[in-house]
C-alpha cells in the first residue's frame, strides 16, 4: 500500500534561520517559498521547511516528517485507521494542488503523511 517517501518536511521554530542553513550551508536549490514554507530540490525529491503553526495539529511542534506515496488516498487512509493508526487530519488537497494528503502519528507519536499525486 505504501511506496517509498517522496517528501520530507521539517517543522521549524525559525523558518528564515533554517532557510539560510539549507540554502547556503548545505547548498540546496530553492524551488519556491511563501510566508510559512520553503521548498528545496533534494535530488529530485522535495524537502520542505515549514513554520511551526500551533493552529494546525500537524505543524504544532518542531519535528521532521515524511510522506509515503499511495495509489488511492481514501482507501489507504481507511485501511491505516482500521489497523489502529492515529489520524491527525482528514484528506486535504485536491485537483487544484495536484495531490491529496492526510497526516497520521506513528506508535511513538511521530508525524507522517500519505500523499496521492494527481496527473498534471
Amino acid at each position: 500500500m505504501l511506496h517509498w517517501p517522496v517528501w520530507i518536511g521539517i517543522v521549524c521554530d525559525d523558518l528564515q534561520f533554517q532557510r539560510r542553513f539549507y540554502r547556503h550551508v548545505l547548498g540546496l536549490a530553492e524551488l519556491r517559498s511563501g510566508e510559512d514554507f520553503v521548498w528545496f530540490d533534494f535530488d529530485g525529491k522535495l524537502l520542505e521547511l515549514l513554520a511551526k503553526a500551533p493552529r494546525f495539529p500537524q505543524y504544532d511542534r518542531r519535528c521532521v516528517t515524511f510522506a509515503f506515496e499511495v495509489d488511492d488516498i481514501h482507501s489507504a487512509r481507511a485501511e491505516l485507521i482500521d489497523r489502529g493508526v492515529e489520524p491527525v487530519t482528514g484528506v486535504e488537497g485536491g485537483p487544484e494542488s495536484l495531490q491529496y494528503w492526510a497526516y497520521f502519528r506513528d506508535a511513538e507519536g511521530n508525524l507522517f503523511e500519505i500523499v496521492q499525486r494527481l496527473p498534471s
